[in-house]
């Protein structure tokens, strides 16, 4: 065992294994720490090349994310250090380089050189911006200022104001004198203007003669070339004419879910009552399409149809696909149909007015045999409509003559010898006599039978037997498996361990390794394998 290689659990993706036994020890190559387990399945790092690179870094120069170390006399390099400083500095009473100190920008110092010695004092003189000083603005001019990013008017300028306003309609323009004219607002068709001095504003109002929000009425064609959007809960179309260019027309857009019956339905008079038809997609009825006439009850409550309130429409068209079911009459014979509506196991035929099923002649049953002839009666639909047996009976006293050969299943003989046996000769089947030798006792269960002397009829006439032998040399061929007391195999490896099989029949298997300091483990599998102590990994 001097060589054998002991391995910890390890890791190559895991950065910390989540749990470790008391005391159990684990390698991250990921994050490259040595971990042990403490009580509860804690996991604490406690080495590793992690922490050997910090250490081996460590220096005295000023290098950023090092360990401090102190040069040969105590002292490292810093850039700064982040801490309460104590005491007073005994080496410094000024800078050891004098600063100028001075203000740029938008204003005006000296500079002022200072090395902690003495006071700093520093004279500021705002810049100017170039803004000339004076009165801007008045009765006759508008004041334009230009102000910077800091908030500073750096430019400003009268511009004269004019008296008079522009204005422009549709078509048509004006000049308005600000101080003695007056601007009025004339409506137009259909408009009228009122100015309200109270707070300078002028409404316009429409009448009924053009479209408005609360209504209107157009008495000439209206064009839109844009789309029309009604919010309304009904549109009335009261014309004669409806043409409609899309192919398709959706209904029930808004249908959240399936509860309200999407089609169409019309209204006609009859003998002076109003009726209702309808064609429609019933939502309470699985979604089955409906034509319905004569209708009681106009389909508008809750967006459903009162089916009860309607009588089935008559639909006159050919009808492809789909599956016919749920009729409420059977289809006629005319039709292609059965005129039935359920039939019963069995054989139809047609009886004048549709196809039905026979009643059974009640003759099921097996008939005839070797004894026996049957008599049978069929019907006008050629069924077996009765049927009986009769038996085959030949009197004894009606054979007076011959022999039963053996062509006829005879024996082409007319007595025997008791107790013999039966051979045939090559005419008939005649008594042989028995033979002349007899056994004596029985053979011992551990023999074998090794001679035996048969006559021409096939019997035994002569038997011995002796001990069964067989030697090892006798088997050439197979192997001998686990259930005969084998191993299943013909050979094995020279220095190996022998295991059992997957199974308990299965044959015996040899496991070898050349490779010094291996030892004999079991995977994870359960199988046994040769291998160097490994902790497992994590």
């Amino acid at each position: 065992m001097a060589n054998t290689v002991i391995q910890l659990k390890f890791s190559e993706g895991t950065a910390t294994p989540a749990s470790l036994n008391v005391a159990e020890p684990a390698y991250s190559n990921n994050s490259n720490k040595l971990f042990i387990g403490l009580a509860g399945n804690q996991v604490i790092a406690i080495g590793g090349k992690y922490f050997t690179d910090l250490v081996d870094a460590a220096t005295d120069a000023n290098t950023n994310s090092t360990i401090v170390k102190r040069d040969a006399s105590g002292m490292f390099s810093a850039t700064a250090v982040k801490a309460s400083l104590f005491g007073n500095a005994n080496t410094s009473t000024i800078l050891q380089t004098s600063r100028l100190i001075g203000v740029s920008g938008d204003i005006v110092t000296n500079t002022v050189s200072f090395n902690g010695s003495t006071d700093a004092n520093l004279n500021v003189t705002l810049s100017a911006t170039g803004v000339t000083a004076g009165t801007y603005g008045g009765s006759t001019n508008a004041v334009v200022i230009v102000v910077d990013s800091k908030g500073r008017i750096t430019s400003a300028s009268n511009v004269a104001t004019s008296s008079v306003l522009n204005i422009a309609g549709d078509s048509g323009t004006d000049a308005v004198s600000l101080s003695t004219d007056t601007i009025t607002f004339v409506g137009g068709d259909g408009i009228t203007t009122t100015a309200y001095s109270a707070n300078s504003n002028v409404r316009f109002d429409v009448d009924n003669t053009i479209v408005r929000t609360s209504g209107g009425t157009i008495s000439g064609d209206l064009a839109i070339t844009g789309n029309l959007v009604v919010s309304g809960n009904t549109v009335t179309q009261d014309v004669e004419t409806l043409i409609v260019e899309d192919s398709l027309i959706q209904l029930a857009a808004n249908n959240a879910a399936d509860a309200i019956d999407i089609g169409l339905f019309g209204q006609f008079v009859v003998t002076g009552n109003t009726k209702y038809t309808a064609l429609f997609r019933d939502a309470s009825d699985s979604g089955k399409y409906k034509l319905l006439t004569d209708g009681t009850e106009k389909p508008l409550a809750a967006n459903t149809v009162n089916v009860s309130a309607f009588s089935t429409g008559t639909l006159v068209a050919n009808i492809t696909g789909g599956t016919v079911s749920g009729l409420t009459a059977a289809i006629a014979i005319a039709d292609g149909g059965t005129n039935q509506t359920s039939f019963t196991n069995g054989i139809v035929a047609f009886n004048g007015t549709s196809l039905a099923t026979l009643a059974n002649t009640g003759t099921a049953g097996t008939f005839a045999n070797a004894s026996h002839v049957p008599v049978i009666t069929t019907d006008a639909y050629g069924r077996v409509s009765a049927v009986s047996n009769t038996a085959i009976a030949i009197d004894t006293a009606a054979i007076t003559s011959g022999t039963l050969p053996i062509a006829r299943g005879g024996t082409n003989q007319t007595s025997y010898t008791t107790g013999a046996m039966l051979q045939f000769n090559g005419t008939s089947i005649a008594s042989l006599a028995n033979s002349s030798y007899t056994l004596t006792g029985g053979l011992a269960a551990a023999n074998t039978i090794t001679s035996l002397t048969v006559d021409s009829y096939g019997r035994v006439t002569a038997a011995t037997g002796e001990a069964i032998a067989i030697a090892a040399s006798q088997i050439t061929s197979g192997t001998l498996g686990v259930t005969r007391g084998g191993t299943g195999v013909g050979s094995f490896t020279a220095n190996s361990v022998l295991l059992s099989g997957t199974t308990s029949t299965s044959a015996v298997v040899s496991l070898n390794s050349s490779t010094e300091g291996h030892v004999l483990q079991v995977s994870s599998a359960g199988v046994p394998v040769f291998g160097f102590l490994n902790g497992g990994s994590f």
